[in-house]
């Protein structure tokens, strides 16, 4: 039975093996729809061991519960109701439960509320309910969460047709975290910085080089030049996300850089930190090699530290309600 405390009375479209689907399945993911059915398969029939040495390095990722470090710098306790948005194969989501009181997680994909449905009952915490679900669609009371997770989240929401462009879906997104939260609840965003360096060698969301430093009207004919459709997966600068969460209604925001990055956050430096971003860029160049020395000399240098600082791979963002 759903907590009718947490729940609204909005009837699912169906139940499927015990998981509740209040909007269309819509699968995504790195593995084929099939081969996602092949590994729930492997796990019913043969079991959690078998499983690992059959798929070897294919879903090795979701054991790593490093993605959740960030719940440190949050009052996280066994008193928490978490909401986990776009939980996926519940990288976070583990994690969060062994802290919190319960974890509710919800993504568009059955196949990945199944996997994470099993992999809750092997850690053995019964304290996650999973459900198929749209953002903009939530069978959610407002005023029920302590902290909502968008990890990796906020950049892909503006892929709907739902409003005139990805920004106002964004916008929408987080105007519905903050009426879900309780008052003085906190707001988790994992994302990447629209300016940084990693862009120039790597692709952005929509699987192109650049668009993330374009205007977005020129990313878009782009993307559409490029047969990859409409440019919907915004990210931004630091002042971008600010200027976003403003007009969500929220007030209260910390920023940090995640090192390597926001999907796996080994170390988390406060944004407005100069000296511990030195630090830290030293104690990362330990050798004696003439790189290591240029790079420690120039992370000496204040200016280059606060040019780098706005060109970091990503931000963890905590807003306060």
């Amino acid at each position: 039975m759903k907590d009718n405390i947490i729940y609204t009375g909005k009837k699912p479209i169906a139940v499927e093996e015990g998981i509740y689907l209040y909007s269309k399945d819509r699968y995504w993911g790195k593995a084929t729809p099939e081969k996602m059915k092949e590994a729930l398969g492997f796990i019913n029939s043969k079991g959690w061991t078998a499983f690992k040495n059959k798929f070897k390095g294919e879903f090795d990722f979701t054991f790593d519960e490093n993605r959740a470090d960030w719940r440190f710098n949050m009052p996280i306790d066994k008193n928490s109701v978490v909401l986990e948005t776009g939980a996926g194969m519940g990288r976070t989501t583990i994690p969060m439960a062994r802290v919190a009181k319960k974890v509710v997680a919800f993504d568009g994909s059955l196949l990945r509320m199944r996997y994470l449905k099993k992999r809750a009952e092997k850690e053995g915490l019964d304290n996650i309910e999973v459900f198929v679900g749209d953002l903009y669609d939530l069978p959610l009371r407002d005023n029920s969460f302590d902290v909502i997770t968008m990890n990796g989240v906020l950049e892909w929401v503006g892929k709907t047709d739902r409003f005139k462009n990805p920004r106002q879906a964004q916008i929408e997104a987080l105007k519905i975290c903050k009426r879900l939260l309780k008052k003085n609840g906190y707001l988790y965003i994992g994302i990447e910085n629209r300016f940084a360096l990693a862009y120039l060698r790597g692709t952005d969301h929509g699987g192109l080089k650049y668009t993330s430093y374009m205007p977005r009207f020129v990313a878009n004919i782009y993307s559409k030049a490029k047969g990859r459709g409409a440019y919907q997966t915004y990210t931004y600068s630091k002042g971008g996300y600010e200027n976003l969460i403003k007009e969500a209604g929220f007030e209260n925001m910390e920023f940090y850089l995640s090192y390597p990055g926001y999907n796996l956050p080994r170390i988390i430096i406060p944004y407005d930190n100069l000296n511990i971003l030195k630090y830290v860029i030293k104690k990362l160049k330990p050798t004696t090699s003439f790189t290591s020395l240029l790079v420690k000399g120039v992370a000496s240098l204040r200016f280059i530290l606060w040019l780098y600082r706005k060109m970091f791979f990503s931000f963890s963002i905590i807003v306060k309600k």
